[in-house]
């Protein structure tokens, strides 16, 4: 095995953390408890009783370069993780800084109404907006680590 490549990845590495530390907002405050991931915003559209959820997230300096190197499809385990409450959710697109999810079944129909039970997210998002249907009514919460009931 040659050792070049490997030297080359690894000052490729070690330049990019250390740019990181003079980047401003990067700070070890916003990745809490040690996650290498931090949720910016997250987009709850309920459709009947399914949802699609839209979420934008950063990562850590080393997640970034990690997921530069090797793709963001490294990061799936991580999102459903965030979402291992939630039962039949399926990734339809991921990238590195967004990702979004079609959950089906997470609120149940009772006299023509939909419920959705509260649910634990994996890591605390920094606001959570419902999208109700039919007419796209909104309603957002900020450090949200437990869904709220929702009725629409």
């Amino acid at each position: 095995m040659k050792t070049k490549p490997i030297i080359v990845i690894a000052l490729l590495i070690s330049s990019i953390l250390l740019a990181a530390r003079f980047v401003p907002g990067t700070g070890a405050d916003q990745f809490k408890e040690g996650k290498y991931i931090h949720v910016d915003n997250m987009v709850i559209q309920f459709e009947k009783t399914n949802a699609t959820i839209y979420i934008d997230y950063h990562l850590n300096p080393f997640a970034q370069a990690y997921i530069s190197l090797f793709g963001s499809k490294n990061l799936e385990p991580k999102i459903k993780e965030i979402f291992s409450e939630f039962k039949g959710v399926k990734i339809q697109t991921i990238g590195i800084s967004s990702a979004s999810l079609q959950v089906l079944n997470i609120s149940r129909e009772e006299a023509g109404n939909y419920l959705c039970d509260p649910y634990e997210l994996g890591v605390q998002s920094d606001v959570v907006t419902f999208v109700y249907p039919p007419k796209g009514k909104t309603r957002s919460y900020e450090n949200v680590k437990v869904t709220p009931p929702v009725f629409y």
